[in-house]
C-alpha cells in the first residue's frame, strides 16, 4: 500500500507531500482544493498511462468515443482538452513528479531505492533523440506534434505518449504497472453492461455473495440477483425481478463500487464524490462495506468528498472495526500564496475532532 505521497508541478500542485496514508483515505476540502487532481496524480503513478486516462478527466464524454471505441475524429483535441494542464501553471518546460513510499515494496526496485519515483515531461524538439522518438511512431516532425515522456523508477525504458490533431497514441501497450487500479469519477456515468460484466465474472467465480450481502446492508429484501436482458436485476421477494438501476442511485452506486474493486485485489480504488446518490442514512452502512471489500481483497482505497456527513459516518463505521484503517486528509489554499496544503487526521485526531461535532467547513 501507498504510505506516503509527493507531488511536484503536476495540475494546481506546485509542491505537496502526504503522509500517513491507511487502507481507506478520505480526501475533503473545498471546490478547487486539488482533491480529484491528487487522486489522478496517484492514478498515473500507479501505471494507469493509458491517452484515455491522461486526457478524460478533462473531457470524459467527448473522447468516450475516440478512446474508447477507437474511432478517428476530425476534432481537433487542442480545442477540446488541453494536454497543458498536466503541468503546474501550464509550464510545459517543468517537469511533473510523483514520489511514493509503500508500507511493503511491491515493485522490483534495487535495495537502495528509498522512493519510487515517476516523472514526466515534454519532450522538446530541440532534444537530441526527437527524431528517434517520432520514428517509433511513424510519424512526421511538425509543428503540431507534441511527446509526452514517462520515466519510471520501476519501469525498464521510457513510456511516450505522442498528441497531434490527428490522433493520440502511446509507443507501446502498456506501461509497467505497481498496482492494478480503477477510478469511478463524479461525471462520468457507469456502463451498465461493465457492471453486468464485472458481476458476471463474479458469478463464475462463485464470488456474487460478496456483492449481494454488501447491497443487502442498503436493502434487507434482497435475495439474489441476476443477469436479465444485458442487465442486473434483483429479486427483492415481489412477483418479478426488477432492474438494479432502477433502485435508486444509492444502490447503483455501491454496487458499481464493489464490483469495480472485484476487479483489482491487491491493487487501488479511486472514488470521486464519493457520496453522490448515498441518503446519509446508509453512509455510515456503505462504509462498513467498502472497508470490508477493501481488507478481504487486500485493496487500497481513495475517495474524495464535499460531505460532512460522509465524514462522520466513516469515523463511525470504522471505530466499530479493532482495527481503525481510516484516514481524513484535508486539503487547503493557502490564503496568501494558493499553493495547496494538506492535514492529515489519523485515529486520534478524528477521535478528537467527533468531540467537536467534526465543526469545521469541508463543503465546497
Amino acid at each position: 500500500m501507498y504510505s506516503s505521497f509527493a507531488v511536484k508541478n503536476f495540475r494546481g500542485f506546485s509542491e505537496l507531500k502526504l503522509r500517513d496514508f491507511g487502507r481507506v483515505n478520505l480526501i475533503a476540502g473545498k471546490n478547487n482544493s486539488g482533491k480529484t487532481a491528487l487522486m489522478e496524480a496517484i492514478y498515473l503513478h500507479s501505471g494507469n498511462r493509458s491517452p484515455k486516462t491522461i486526457l478524460r478527466p478533462v473531457s470524459p464524454v467527448r473522447f468516450e468515443d475516440i478512446f474508447l471505441r477507437g474511432m478517428r475524429s476530425s476534432i481537433n483535441m487542442f480545442d477540446i482538452a488541453s494536454w497543458t494542464s498536466l503541468f503546474g501553471d501550464f509550464d510545459t518546460h517543468s517537469t511533473i513528479e510523483l514520489l511514493a513510499e509503500f508500507d511493503e515494496n511491491p515493485t522490483p526496485l534495487s535495495s537502495d531505492e528509498s522512493v519510487c519515483r515517476l516523472q514526466i515531461c515534454n519532450v522538446s524538439p530541440e532534444r537530441e533523440d526527437f527524431v528517434d522518438i517520432l520514428r517509433e511512431f511513424n510519424a512526421e516532425d511538425d509543428d503540431d506534434v507534441h511527446i509526452l515522456e514517462f520515466v519510471a523508477a520501476f519501469d525498464s525504458k521510457p513510456f511516450y505518449i505522442l498528441l497531434s490533431e490527428e490522433r493520440t497514441r502511446a509507443s507501446r501497450t502498456k506501461a509497467h504497472v505497481l498496482f492494478k487500479s480503477d477510478f469511478i469519477r463524479t461525471r462520468e456515468p457507469i456502463d451498465p453492461k461493465d457492471d453486468r460484466d464485472r458481476f458476471s465474472d463474479m458469478k463464475q467465480a462463485n464470488a456474487e455473495s460478496l456483492l449481494i450481502e454488501a447491497l443487502r446492508m442498503l436493502e434487507p429484501r434482497l435475495k439474489d440477483l441476476e443477469v436479465l436482458y444485458e442487465r442486473i436485476h434483483a429479486n427483492v421477494g415481489i412477483s418479478k425481478s426488477i432492474p438494479l438501476t432502477s433502485m435508486g442511485d444509492g444502490m447503483t452506486r455501491t454496487a458499481s463500487m464493489i464490483l469495480a474493486m472485484s476487479k483489482v485485489p491487491n491493487g487501488v480504488m479511486f472514488v470521486d464524490e464519493i457520496e453522490n446518490g448515498l441518503h446519509h442514512t446508509v453512509q455510515k452502512e456503505v462504509w462498513k462495506i467498502l472497508g470490508k471489500m477493501a481488507r478481504d481483497q487486500e485493496i487500497q482505497v481513495f475517495a474524495t468528498t464535499h460531505s460532512l456527513e460522509m465524514i462522520k459516518a466513516g469515523h463511525e463505521a470504522f471505530k466499530e472495526d479493532s482495527l481503525y484503517d481510516f484516514r481524513l486528509h484535508r486539503l487547503d489554499r493557502h490564503v496568501e500564496t494558493g499553493d495547496i496544503e494538506a492535514v492529515t487526521y489519523n485515529e486520534q485526531d478524528m477521535y478528537a475532532l467527533a468531540q467537536f461535532d467534526f465543526n469545521f467547513e469541508v463543503r465546497g
